[in-house]
């Protein structure tokens, strides 16, 4: 499933030719069983010492939404796999950081985010998927 309540352009240029292609990129829940329409979120991390790494977990629509609302995403650095409404993308579909400006308003995602109530704490569920990224949400 395409979340087209919110849509990131993104332009890619061939290191071959120099070409550059523009899409309309879309949050997409992923088809594996594990995180079976859950959308895929991504995070930078480094630790002195180690190699910097990329850590991702699977949360659900309303995880995602509960992240918007609390500003988690932005505060941690999230960015959030990707892929095009049309056609498809030539790579490894990318994670694109989405400012909360992304998101058309008055949709049911903008909807779910206003919904939510930034003064409960997060869930167990969302608190454990967020461990595997090193981030521990305290509300």
């Amino acid at each position: 499933m395409l979340l087209t309540d919110i849509t990131v352009e993104h332009t890619l240029v061939s290191k071959k030719n120099g070409v550059r292609q523009t899409f309309l990129l879309h949050p997409f829940t992923d088809t594996q069983r594990d995180s079976l329409g859950k959308f895929e979120i991504v995070r930078d991390i480094s630790q002195p010492g180690f190699k910097d790494v990329k850590r991702s977990t699977f949360v659900t629509f309303q995880q995602l939404a509960e992240l918007y609302a609390k500003g988690a995403l932005e505060e941690f650095g999230f960015s959030v796999r990707m892929c095009p409404g049309q056609g498809t993308y030539p790579a490894k579909n990318p994670a694109k950081k989405i400012l909360p400006t992304s998101i058309r308003p008055g949709s049911p995602f903008d909807v779910a985010v206003q919904k939510v109530d930034i003064s409960k704490p997060a869930t167990r569920e969302l608190r454990t998927a967020l461990l595997r990224t090193n981030v521990t949400l305290q509300g």
